[in-house]
């Protein structure tokens, strides 16, 4: 990729891993991943579809800048159940629930809780969870990260 093309772009890029700064990641990490969804968006990009390049690209940019969190949430995820001995706790549990659920804080909403439960301990999907509480997938979704910022502020993470 030329560094006409990349000087033009970068701040868009900048713009949208900046929006990723609360995930715990590097700035800069975000930023390379940003640019990889750049180089994509440069290749697939077809103006006969109607779109502006800056729209597709920040298309792209975001995905790549979201699967990379993602991936980066499962690879900590599973390396700190690696890191539990198997005669102890998880980290994250409910006391109230006496089979496998995650130690989870006493004053977190008993919702949150739930969902952080079917998430992680019964690995069930936002649609499932969904169903199973009588919401939306887009609200289960929303009560998951929130649940998720709540653990983190309370265990001192975030």
């Amino acid at each position: 990729m030329d560094n006409d093309f990349v000087d033009k772009y970068i701040n868009l890029v900048r713009k949208i891993a900046h929006s990723f700064k609360n995930t715990g990641l590097e700035f800069e990490e975000l930023v390379q991943e940003g640019l990889l969804g750049l180089c994509e968006a440069k290749d697939k990009y077809d103006e006969t579809r109607g779109a502006t390049f800056a729209t597709f690209a920040t298309h792209c940019i975001k995905n790549k800048i979201l699967a990379f969190v993602m991936r980066e949430r499962k690879q900590y995820i599973h390396h700190t159940e690696e890191m539990i001995p198997d005669n102890q706790p998880a980290p994250i549990s409910t006391q109230r629930n006496e089979n496998k659920a995650l130690s989870l804080p006493d004053d977190m909403p008993e919702i949150e809780q739930k969902i952080l439960n079917l998430y992680f301990v019964e690995k069930k999907t936002l649609v499932e969870i969904a169903k199973t509480l009588s919401i939306s997938r887009e609200k289960a979704r929303q009560l998951k990260n929130k649940a998720m910022r709540r653990y983190k502020c309370m265990m001192g993470d975030g």
